[in-house]
């Protein structure tokens, strides 16, 4: 495919943004008339010339954040990947991306980045864009991203990791090291259970995540990438060492977006979705009970100081009743930023495991047609 046959893309911000940005503009708009009326009703509260200043600089915050929201766009034509925030468009040619100049970017999945442009320019996010101008947009970069050239491997492999742990790969086997006061012994690969890699997409080499299922005492270690702590490019030769040992079948490879290679990785991802929703449940609930548990903490602490309830007249438990519903309200807004955040991840879970049905479903008939073939 040439630049010249590219069909041009132009992607927004998704729907939901947009649509944050205009309810926060609203919600400003009627805290800004309420404090106008308070000011009406008792002009003796406060200044004009500070209500003034704090409307015009919220006024013209909450414009520019609209204006962000409606006016961020990227376009993809035969020149490479523009990108818009307000006014002036930013081109990054394809020339860059096959020259090896634009890279993925190392801790974050949806990131590209381009290290010879101004720091306003030099990162790209796709995670901001709707899913479908997501994978349209993520598809046409990926065929002009330059490949990382195979490192070559060394006999051996050492590399530390977080809290002083540190993993030896060599052709004698495995040595994960836990503790550092402790020997580790060698897991010989013969008996590696399996190794699961994963990645962000099928587009992408580098991994995520190392899921080594080893056995007992050791059991599964999972190693991610950005806790490593390499003194050269151990980190990009672990994956290749371990396919150079497993290569019957122990060694796979798990995307967590994009179509799967195959019904193995489509059930493994479903397995995952699986966990990742029961962890949300239990996010939910901790939510929930924490904000619960500090709501009653704040009311103790508060009635403590009003003597005995038992010797409250008829206005202390009013005021109580006033000041408990007060509280109530502050931990129910504190605790729907926490609600809402699980609400969109479960929203996109949902979607995901659509996804990999739908995906399953056109597969299925292609493994029946083989089976019924042997």
């Amino acid at each position: 495919m040439t630049a010249s046959d590219l069909q041009p893309l132009e992607p927004r911000l998704a729907p939901e943004y947009r649509r944050s940005a205009v309810y926060a503009f609203i919600g400003f708009v009627l805290i800004a008339a309420a404090g106008v009326w308070m000011k009406a009703e008792d002009p003796n509260r406060s200044s004009w010339v500070g209500t003034i200043i704090f409307l015009a600089l919220g006024g013209v915050a909450f414009l520019g954040l609209v204006m962000a929201a409606f006016r961020y766009r990227i376009m993809i034509d035969e020149q490479g990947v523009w990108r818009r925030r307000f006014f002036h468009w930013d081109l990054w040619p394809w020339e860059a991306f096959e020259q090896g100049k634009v890279k993925y970017d190392q801790f974050y999945s949806d990131q590209l980045r381009f290290p010879e442009k101004h720091w306003y320019w030099r990162i790209i996010a796709s995670s901001f864009l709707a899913k479908p101008d997501r994978v349209a947009y993520e598809t046409v970069v990926a065929r002009y991203m330059l490949p990382p050239l195979p490192p070559e491997l060394p006999d051996a492999v050492g590399v530390n990791y977080s809290l002083g742990c540190r993993l030896e790969l060599s052709p004698d086997g495995i040595r994960y090291t836990a503790h550092p006061k402790k020997e580790a012994p060698v897991i010989a690969w013969s008996d590696v259970t399996r190794v699961e890699e994963v990645r962000v997409d099928h587009h992408r080499t580098e991994f995520l995540i190392l899921e080594l299922h080893l056995p007992k005492p050791t059991g599964l270690v999972r190693l991610i990438r950005k806790r490593f702590k390499p003194t050269g490019n151990e980190v990009e030769v672990i994956a290749p060492y371990f396919r150079q040992y497993l290569d019957d079948g122990r060694y796979q490879v798990t995307c967590l977006r994009g179509p799967p290679a195959d019904v193995g990785e489509m059930d493994r991802r479903l397995a995952r979705l699986a966990d990742d929703e029961k962890k949300l449940r239990k996010s939910s609930r901790i939510n929930c009970y924490a904000h619960a548990i500090a709501t009653v903490f704040f009311l103790v602490i508060i009635g403590s100081g009003r003597g005995n309830p038992i010797n409250w007249a008829r206005a202390d438990w009013i005021d109580m009743g006033v000041v408990a519903g007060v509280i109530a309200g502050l931990m129910a807004m504190h605790g729907s930023v926490g609600w809402a955040g699980l609400y969109f991840k479960r929203r996109d879970m949902r979607r995901d495991r659509e996804d990999l049905v739908r995906w399953r479903s056109e597969m299925a008939p292609v493994g029946d047609s083989a089976s019924a073939g042997l």
